[in-house]
């Protein structure tokens, strides 16, 4: 009769367990990331533009956003869309917040951009405006990003904002859109015809005057 061979208690409870008892853990933990990963979605927002009218014909106005802590690890693409009916200049800013506690509020913004759009495929018109990142240096620096465009056509436009949200409680930015009217070439025309005419109105009363001097002085 063949000697049995008995597993020592030790083995079977301590030893064979643990491997499985990890592979538990492991598979647990995995699956927590592959949920975290699929709550980090990127995150799309089209917001018409609050505008307030600067007297002058063009406007000023507002732009940002915030995300809460369950954003964190998502991208975003924030659209700010407004319309203009003349051609127009154009400047916008844009800066991120961070702050440096243990519920650390951080965004880093990736690209600012502005261009025209069609409304109903919203589809890039054109070549996009791109702004530049201003922001400072070292670990975590508040992101500064800013643009402007000259001399832009009319038509329906998108003021971008692209970043991803990392600190732990969410984050924020905040940033400023001025549009100003660009007189068209048709207008420049009428203004400087305008200014012509007086100029030659002007030349003409003062030939006369001078013409009713010399009269009188004779």
């Amino acid at each position: 009769m063949a000697d049995q061979k008995t597993i020592p208690d030790n083995l079977s409870n301590g030893t064979i367990m643990k491997p499985i008892s990890l592979l538990l853990t492991s598979l647990v933990a995995g699956a927590a990331c592959l949920v975290q990963v699929a709550g980090a979605q990127a995150i799309v927002r089209n917001t018409p533009v609050a505008a307030v009218n600067d007297g002058l014909g063009g406007f000023n106005a507002h732009v940002g956003d915030s995300f809460a802590a369950s954003a964190v690890g998502s991208t975003f693409s924030d659209i700010f869309t407004f319309d203009a009916a003349i051609p127009f200049d154009a400047a916008a800013s844009v800066t991120s917040s961070y702050l440096n506690n243990p519920f650390t509020k951080d965004l880093v913004i990736t690209g600012l951009s502005l261009y025209r759009y069609d409304p109903v495929t919203m589809a890039v018109l054109g070549t996009a405006v791109a702004g530049i990142n201003i922001g400072g240096f070292g670990a975590n620096p508040v992101d500064a990003w800013t643009l402007s465009g000259f001399g832009l056509v009319r038509g329906n436009y998108a003021l971008k904002v692209d970043g991803r949200v990392v600190g732990a409680g969410g984050g924020a930015f905040g940033g400023d859109l001025a549009i100003a009217p660009v007189p068209e070439p048709g207008t420049w025309g009428m203004l400087l015809g305008g200014l012509g005419g007086f100029s030659i109105a002007g030349l003409l009363a003062r030939h006369r005057s001078c013409r009713r001097q010399s009269s009188l002085r004779t």
